[in-house]
């Protein structure tokens, strides 16, 4: 008799759904008080005019870009400090999808989205009628690392799974290449 094969976790069991964004013209101090205020390491930066996500603010981000650079972060952007391009991966992807889009892509930081087919923009607006992502929650490192102390040891649990989210894991505890 065959063995039942366990479906993997998805993505939106392990993100976090605490994500706080930001207008593009914000500057990178408003963006930086607010993530201490909220306590979170990163900050979703939207487009001013169509509501759109356009690039992720995180903490080293603004280490970088903006203090050992000496620059005013009052007159700096957040649309200048994002990282970007934005890497996205849908609500019901597996957590295996995940790691593996932010190994391929060496990000720290994914935001997790779904499809929203009924909004539409404006005749003169380009993206008229068509699918427009709505962020829902990011998944960082830190979410895989909980998830995998919090979830249940069966001896069922997917192996595949245990070894995706170790080697991501490891990725992140042997880092040598400057990401984000």
């Amino acid at each position: 008799m065959p063995m039942p094969t366990q479906e993997a976790t998805k993505i939106s069991n392990i993100m976090t759904k605490k994500l706080e964004t930001v207008g593009s013209s914000s500057t990178a101090h408003e963006v930086a008080i607010k993530m201490r205020d909220k306590q979170v390491s990163s900050i979703l930066v939207m487009d001013d005019r169509y509501g759109i996500p356009l690039g992720i603010v995180t903490e080293r981000d603004l280490a970088r870009k903006v203090c050992v650079t000496d620059k005013n972060s009052t007159q700096l952007l957040a649309s200048q400090v994002m990282s970007f391009p934005l890497i996205t991966v849908n609500a019901n992807s597996s957590s295996l999808d995940a790691a593996d889009l932010m190994l391929k892509n060496k990000v720290r930081h994914l935001l997790v989205v779904s499809k929203d087919s009924n909004q539409s923009m404006d005749k003169n607006e380009a993206l008229e009628d068509k699918d427009l992502i709505k962020p829902v929650g990011i998944v960082t490192a830190t979410d895989f690392i909980k998830f995998s102390v919090t979830s249940d040891t069966d001896s069922d649990k997917d192996t595949n799974e245990d070894k995706k989210t170790e080697k991501i894991l490891e990725y992140y505890r042997n880092d040598a290449n400057p990401l984000d």
